[in-house]
């Protein structure tokens, strides 16, 4: 009698840690997104080539950014909230484009929320007000946003 008891529990806890590793393995598969750009684009200071990138939200606003071309990864930490202003559209991320030259800026990871944006890096701040080579459309430029869908893998 003892022995069963013993059986049952072992198998009931056996099945009760599966299926806590299953619930968090497919709540973590909602949480990786992915995007695509056909264009470079800097976090900070660093360059990005163009391609696949996939998102995964490790905490409330920091992310991995990992590149599915060459499995780079980075931590991007999302440090201010964003209001939507164009709640219809779908999730997103967000580039400050200043002529040619591309930064994230923010991301929206919930249709119809607010997001979250990154702090405005000082190389970014030195290109908006035209102190390095970069290629502007006009000295000390505003932005334009350039919006890119995310997709829930």
């Amino acid at each position: 009698m003892k022995k069963q008891s013993l059986k049952l529990f072992a198998m009931s806890l056996v099945l009760g840690l599966a299926a806590v590793f299953a619930g968090a393995t497919a709540a973590s598969a909602q949480d990786k997104m992915s995007f695509e750009t056909k264009f470079d684009f800097y976090v900070g200071k660093q360059k990005l080539a163009a391609g696949k990138y996939f998102f995964e939200e490790t905490s409330y606003g920091k992310y991995v950014l990992r590149s599915a071309d060459t499995r780079e990864v980075r931590l991007v930490v999302f440090n201010l909230a964003t209001k939507n202003t164009a709640p219809a559209e779908s999730e997103r991320v967000l580039f400050n484009r200043y002529g040619e030259t591309y930064f994230l800026s923010a991301l929206f990871d919930r249709r119809d929320a607010d997001g979250k944006q990154l702090i405005e890096s000082g190389y970014e701040k030195r290109v908006r007000n035209g102190a390095t080579d970069e290629k502007l459309a006009d000295e000390k430029s505003k932005p334009t946003k350039v919006a890119v869908n995310l997709a829930r893998e």
